[in-house]
């Protein structure tokens, strides 16, 4: 049975694991480690068994704004529907205990199946950011009204 929990320093070794296997250019174990003091219970993992299948991290900003920071699951518990339970309680989160109205996130514009994810969850492109990942690296800036209105004001 999968559990969503928060995130605790026993959970960073099997954290920074899923991190590097998931991405090109992976968070050093140290910024991972920051973020559990910045982040509190916006930092969420999924666990079977004491085993981390998957972590989330958000921030708020300007007491409106919900930020993904990074989320990823390991390989072989990937289309098994935990990245979905972890962005559902991430939100509900930024909604109901923070008050937020929205959901930003960035993503490389290359990374299709990331970008269909989101798209799926009802985020949408409202901008690109340049160079963000390195030259030539671009990622899309996607939000997600919380409150499900149908455009910002």
């Amino acid at each position: 049975m999968v559990i969503i929990t928060n995130a605790t320093e026993q959970d960073l070794t099997q954290i920074y694991e899923i991190e590097n296997e998931s991405f090109e250019q992976p968070y050093p174990y140290s910024l991972l480690k920051a973020y559990l003091y910045l982040s509190g219970d916006l930092y969420l993992v999924a666990k079977e068994n004491d085993y981390v299948l998957g972590y989330i991290i958000g921030i708020v900003q300007f007491k409106i704004r919900g930020h993904l920071v990074s989320i990823a699951t390991r390989e072989n518990s990937r289309r098994n529907g935990i990245g979905s339970i972890l962005l559902s309680e991430l939100e509900r989160r930024f909604k109901i205990a923070y008050n937020c109205f929205y959901s930003v996130l960035e993503v490389m514009t290359t990374n299709k199946e990331a970008i269909s994810f989101y798209s799926n969850r009802s985020y949408y492109i409202v901008n690109t950011k340049k160079n963000y990942y390195g030259r030539g690296k671009h990622a899309y800036l996607m939000l997600k009204d919380l409150l499900e209105r149908r455009g910002l004001e």
